[in-house]
């Protein structure tokens, strides 16, 4: 994100705001907001103030300072969601009815690259696979406790609507790895409506992404031959 423009649309995605949203806050005018967005025209200060107000964003960081994007305390005190990015031309994508996914989160002025997530829209069903090649992936290899609470489980899944997945319905596979066994594990969540949470499901699973399950192997291959 290298540009006034870029943040300002990374913000509203991350913070589920949209157009008429910021010029309604903000009494700018749709015309002027929508120079913005194009990076024809960058902000003037009072402008950018009552953008960043409206986000809920620092102003430094949508200037592109290296601080957190949440103001004062609030990023401390609750994760940003992840935004999904389309990665249509992907080699994971086999079917014409998925859609393959990017899940990014964003870390100062970074979005950092998560997970791949293979959505099935014939079954509601979402594949979410940890990127390996990140230094500290170990820290996904087990399903993340989020899913389980209420009010965590919408840092997955609070931009579900823009990937197509109902959630009052969904089934999430989550391929990682067993921390004491380096063996890969694929764990099946089945949302509770009454709960308003996930619970693991260990009823019969679906089809797995094969292409997934390869990442699996080769993980828990490397990490039993270099973890001593």
């Amino acid at each position: 994100m290298n540009t006034i423009a870029e943040r300002i649309k990374f913000a509203m995605k991350a913070k589920n705001k949209k157009q008429v949203d910021i010029v309604k806050d903000t009494g700018i005018s749709k015309g002027a907001f929508s120079s913005y967005l194009s990076g024809q025209y960058n902000p003037k200060t009072d402008k950018m103030e009552l953008i960043a107000d409206s986000l809920g964003v620092d102003l430094r960081w949508l200037y592109g300072e290296n601080v957190p994007m949440q103001t004062g305390s609030q990023g401390a005190e609750k994760a940003l969601p992840y935004v999904f990015y389309n990665n249509a031309c992907s080699e994971y994508l086999l079917d014409k009815l998925d859609d393959m996914y990017i899940a990014m989160m964003t870390q100062y002025t970074a979005l950092i690259p998560r997970f791949y997530v293979l959505v099935s829209r014939s079954g509601n069903e979402i594949h979410i696979l940890p990127l390996f090649l990140r230094e500290d992936s170990s820290e996904f290899y087990e399903c993340p406790s989020d899913f389980f609470y209420a009010d965590r489980h919408n840092i997955f899944t609070r931009d579900f609507d823009s990937i197509n997945v109902e959630l009052s319905t969904a089934t999430v596979y989550y391929y990682g790895i067993d921390t004491k066994t380096y063996e890969p594990k694929v764990t099946m969540l089945s949302y509770s409506q009454n709960d308003d949470c996930f619970h693991t499901d260990n009823g019969t699973q679906g089809s797995h992404v094969k292409a997934f399950e390869k990442e699996l192997t080769k993980e828990s291959l490397y990490l039993k031959q270099n973890t001593h």
